[in-house]
């Protein structure tokens, strides 16, 4: 996600590849290197979290506190979950003039912190909670459902064809967004029932 906010670390690109190889290659399974490989990982993740959080203030603006609606509003709508504030912006950006309502969910609520999305007219407000609880809301949610990473539970039969996902996310059955092109996410939600007040 920081690299897709144009946030990169030489040093942490150097540490994945390293990594990835004493782990997959390496036939030498030293507790003791495999330790210093674990707390480095722990440092390395620090970096990338502080490159993150630039990314987001740099783009989004300084975050602070804000109320946020919950549930719907009638009319037609999109879920967006995961992680990837960069979607949302796409997302946003391409709702913009019409009336499909956008609502984030699970791990997506940070997304109100940001007055550069939360200030967008189509961003409304939150819908449900954390991801083990997908199936039972996303049911019950009638538009459709845009993925933006892994943390995301296999769909039922009956709303697997409302959900949408990017890159590799992969959702098995679901429609894979292509090009930052979120129009058939855009044009499913104005054919599903609309979401009740």
């Amino acid at each position: 996600h920081a690299r897709r906010l144009g946030k990169t670390d030489e040093n942490v690109s150097a540490f994945i590849e390293e990594a990835l190889f004493a782990t997959v290659t390496n036939v030498n399974f030293d507790v003791g290197s495999l330790l210093e490989m674990v707390l480095e990982c722990g440092m390395q993740n620090l970096r990338v979290m502080e490159l993150l959080d630039q990314g987001h203030v740099e783009r989004f603006g300084d975050p602070s506190p804000s109320p946020v609606q919950e549930g719907t509003s009638a009319g037609p709508g999109i879920l967006i979950t995961g992680h990837d504030m960069v979607d949302l912006e796409n997302l946003l950006g391409q709702c913009k003039g019409s009336d499909v309502k956008v609502y984030t969910h699970g791990e997506m609520l940070p997304a109100h912190m940001y007055p550069k999305l939360r200030d967008h007219p189509n961003l409304v407000g939150h819908y449900g909670g954390a991801w083990q609880k997908q199936k039972r809301e996303f049911e019950a949610f009638s538009g459709p459902v845009l993925a933006t990473t892994n943390c995301l539970l296999h769909p039922k039969e009956s709303y697997a064809d409302r959900v949408f996902h990017t890159r590799c996310t992969a959702v098995p059955g679901g429609v894979r967004i292509m090009d930052d092109d979120f129009s058939p996410v855009i044009e499913k939600a104005k054919q599903c029932d609309p979401l009740p007040d």
